[in-house]
């Protein structure tokens, strides 16, 4: 008995034409998950969490900062791959260098991004300590200016001293972060230079929220989905049509 493919007015057979539409929509959501949020192929499927931020100033080193002032209310997220390995082989301290990915910080005309600095250099950490004090503390290389100040770095450290906020060391996750209300302590810093030295800015967050994945993370997901559906598909097609030998 002969067996028939269906074929469109163009003589190509339709499941030839759905095959490719699939690719292209598969590719389509691939690349339209990293254009949309801007994150290369090998981040976007990474672990990341992301963290928003806000806080007031306290003290600014003067005469350095004529913009800046206490009261002043900062602003930014930062967002950190939990995938990241655990340097420190200590059970109450978790070190996670260069696990930050992503840094804004905004205080008045102030407007800074994660610094470029490379890899290794101990300026780019996140670090989880599980005692009888438990801290959270990141740290991480700035890039921006106020008139002739440069940033430096960012930092942020929550403590709390009945040690009862972390079970372990690991990363916090979207589902496991602590709320802000759970540290008795939390403080932010931001470091400047100029050629007159080294000036700060200091005070106290009022808000860490983790937040969702972007929707550009959870496209490039649904897009390889869709293509590596498709290769199984045509895996399993090919293998029951292929001639046995005798």
């Amino acid at each position: 008995m002969k067996q028939f493919s269906s074929v469109n007015h163009n003589g190509v057979k339709r499941g030839a034409t759905m095959n490719r539409s699939i690719v292209r929509i598969g590719l389509g959501i691939v690349m339209g998950g990293l254009l949309w949020g801007g994150l290369p192929a090998n981040q976007a499927m990474a672990d990341l969490v992301q963290f928003n931020f806000s806080g007031a100033v306290s003290h600014v080193s003067t005469p350095l900062f004529p913009a800046l002032n206490a009261g002043q209310t900062l602003s930014g997220s930062f967002t950190y791959d939990t995938a990241t390995p655990d340097s420190n082989g200590s059970p109450s301290i978790g070190r996670y260098n260069d696990a930050i990915t992503l840094l804004s910080v905004n205080l008045g005309p102030f407007a800074g991004t994660l610094g470029s600095e490379g890899p290794g250099t101990g300026n780019n950490v996140v670090k989880i300590v599980d005692s009888s004090t438990d801290r959270f503390e990141l740290r991480a290389p700035l890039t921006g200016s106020v008139g002739s100040n440069d940033a430096l770095y960012f930092r942020i450290t929550l403590k709390d001293p009945s040690g009862a906020v972390f079970g372990d060391t690991s990363l916090p996750t979207l589902t496991t972060a602590p709320s802000l209300s759970s540290f008795a302590t939390d403080r932010f810093r931001i470091v400047f230079e100029n050629g007159s030295g080294i000036a700060k800015v200091r005070g106290s967050l009022t808000a860490l929220t983790a937040v969702p994945l972007p929707p550009a993370v959870i496209l490039f997901g649904a897009g390889l989905i869709a293509l590596v559906g498709l290769g199984a598909g045509s895996w399993r097609k090919r293998n029951n049509t292929s001639p046995s030998l005798a």
